[in-house]
């Protein structure tokens, strides 16, 4: 694993998807001196959720163990599909209370937040294609390489 390759998306992804799996495990509704955890409250979206969490934290295992960019380019628009998914399924769910319960707690705001930034991190590290900067020539997997050798120009061949 090459850490030295993950850029800011990769770590905002990986933070935002273990941030959105400890909040399951905190209240996410409240009644009273009652309250549920997004374990407790919701039916198949925790379970959803949490594999949308593991999509994040994993966009930063495959960028530092893949020596090109196409894989992690590619997964980090899986990534950010599947995050805005999750997004809109704690959208729905902030708005629509579960019964029995009246107020919204600490979980159901940090998990917004937290499918907020893996969709952010995953979209900042699918523009990250590392591309040689203008000037330098590198190698697919970012190493300095000799610029190419230029075309020699031949002549026509004669008409006979």
């Amino acid at each position: 694993m090459d850490l030295r390759r993950l850029r800011a998306g990769e770590w905002i992804a990986a933070v935002s998807g273990v941030v959105l799996l400890v909040s399951l495990f905190l209240p996410w509704y409240g009644a009273g001196t009652e309250d549920a955890s997004g374990w407790e409250a919701l039916t198949a979206v925790d379970v959803a959720l949490a594999l949308v969490a593991a999509f994040g934290v994993s966009l930063l295992v495959i960028t530092a163990s893949q020596r090109v960019p196409a894989v992690p380019v590619a997964l980090s628009a899986i990534v950010t599909l599947v995050g805005l998914i999750g997004l809109v399924l704690v959208l729905v769910r902030l708005g629509d209370l579960p019964d029995g319960f009246d107020g919204r707690e600490l979980g159901v705001w940090l998990g917004l937040l937290a499918t907020i930034g893996i969709v952010a991190g995953a979209a900042l590290s699918m523009r990250d294609e590392r591309i040689s900067p203008p000037g330098h020539h590198t190698d697919l997997t970012g190493r300095p390489t000799p610029p190419p050798a230029d075309i020699e120009p031949l002549p026509a061949p004669r008409p006979e």
